[in-house]
């Protein structure tokens, strides 16, 4: 095999294994992205989708005693600390990512309550239980569309991790692929250029 021949295969060979690092380097940089990514959804899903149907769940609870009490004129303090309760949650509802639809029904929770608070001053201890279940039944609409907004928010998040993993796995397969068609491209290149290389040389012996 002649010299030239012999640091032409190595160019191709290094130029191989080039391009093979090169792509290596970019799959793990796209794969670090795609993880990123379904690293990001689901922690958003737990802090602002599965947290947030906790508290919605347990405002929920609270609206169903305030209901149930109603009838008992001697639970104005347990009434007072229940929608203390409720305005803690709700408090703690604000700060967590809130969609625009979710803004706008979030922001009708928050007034009902308060035209509830309203309503419970104005009875002045005397039950006017028909405008008060009133404003409950709203306020437990209004929770029941947040509830709604939860599992369809989540739905939309677990679809998007998923599909960048869909998008991972494929280029996975494509750069193993990729990988095979490279190394038979060295070794057919290395052969064929030393068989042809043999084959120079015998002629020149000749």
């Amino acid at each position: 095999m002649s010299k030239k021949s012999s640091f032409s295969n190595r160019i191709n060979i290094g130029f191989a294994l080039l391009v093979v690092f090169l792509l290596v380097f970019a799959t793990n940089r796209i794969d670090k992205r795609h993880f990123e990514t379904v690293q990001d959804t689901l922690k958003t899903v737990y802090e602002d989708r599965v947290v947030v149907q906790d508290y919605v769940y347990k405002m929920n609870n609270i609206m169903h005693q305030k209901q149930l009490q109603l009838k008992d004129s001697s639970t104005t303090d347990n009434q007072n600390n229940l929608n203390k309760e409720f305005a803690t949650l709700i408090n703690v509802f604000s700060t967590t990512g809130l969609t625009r639809n979710e803004s706008k029904t979030f922001n009708d929770l928050k007034r009902n309550f308060e035209n509830l608070k309203r309503t419970e001053i104005k009875t002045d201890g005397s039950v006017n239980s028909k405008k008060l279940i009133q404003n409950i039944e709203v306020i437990k609409t209004d929770l029941n569309n947040l509830a709604l907004i939860q599992v369809s928010e989540s739905r939309t998040m677990i679809g998007v991790a998923q599909k960048s993993l869909d998008t991972n796995k494929l280029i996975s397969n494509l750069e193993i692929i990729f990988l095979i068609l490279t190394g038979v491209l060295v070794q057919f290149t290395i052969f064929y250029r030393v068989k042809t290389s043999n084959r120079v040389s015998s002629k020149t012996i000749d």
